[in-house]
């Protein structure tokens, strides 16, 4: 970053395939919910890589392959119940994101998730990431709307007092560099997490890492 570009005052990252891999709880509390629902299919871990990103809704549709609201609403207390005591059995916070994290004291940093609150302030809790950040906001549609919409990250900026010009959102989904773009600030694409690096490059992304310790540098922090 040259002389001539703000500086990034506060960094507001996604949760799941940016900061931990929750890949393996998130599988687990599906395939609970599918044999409970009675249904005879399961999803592996692998599977259920391109199913995340976009809120649970779209994961329970997706694994189940249903439309009906009956099944679905069935599926969630289901899903719920699991997660509600799993949520962090499995799931780990990436390489180098605690030290990265520490090295980035001196910024104002969030974590903004389409993952309900509940779920993403536990996981920061438990993996021992709360003394990192200074908001944890998780899907709350009473107070804004999920990502792509820009709303939660307005919502972050007015709560920070920052800048659009003084932000940045890392994340690996399309929704998260869609989101930043419509809040008008920068966005990182996060290519070690959920989605193709190809796929974020279509995104035109302000920047982009491949592991979450390149981030100082990229940024010159």
């Amino acid at each position: 970053m040259n002389a001539k570009t703000p500086p990034i005052e506060l960094i507001i990252f996604d949760l799941d395939g940016t900061l931990v891999d929750s890949r393996f709880d998130l599988c687990d509390g599906v395939n609970y919910a599918l044999e409970k629902l009675g249904l005879p299919r399961r999803i592996s871990y692998e599977e259920v890589t391109p199913m995340l990103g976009s809120g649970l809704s779209y994961l329970l549709e997706a694994a189940t392959g249903a439309t009906d609201k009956t099944v679905l609403q069935q599926a969630r207390l289901h899903f719920d119940d699991y997660y509600g005591r799993y949520y962090a059995h499995k799931t780990r916070p990436y390489p180098g994101v605690v030290e990265t994290l520490a090295a980035l004291s001196h910024l104002k940093k969030a974590v903004f998730s389409n993952k309900a609150q509940a779920f993403t302030t536990g996981i920061i809790r438990e993996l021992q990431l709360e003394p990192y950040f200074d908001r944890v906001l998780g899907a709350q549609p009473e107070r804004y709307a999920l990502k792509p919409d820009p709303a939660g990250i307005r919502f972050i900026l007015s709560e920070l007092n920052t800048r659009p010009e003084n932000a940045l959102m890392a994340g690996d989904s399309t929704h998260d560099l869609e989101a930043a773009q419509a809040a008008g600030i920068r966005c990182c694409a996060v290519t070690y997490g959920y989605r193709p690096a190809e796929v974020l490059a279509e995104m035109r992304p302000d920047f982009s890492i491949r592991r979450f310790d390149e981030l100082p540098g990229l940024l010159g922090v």
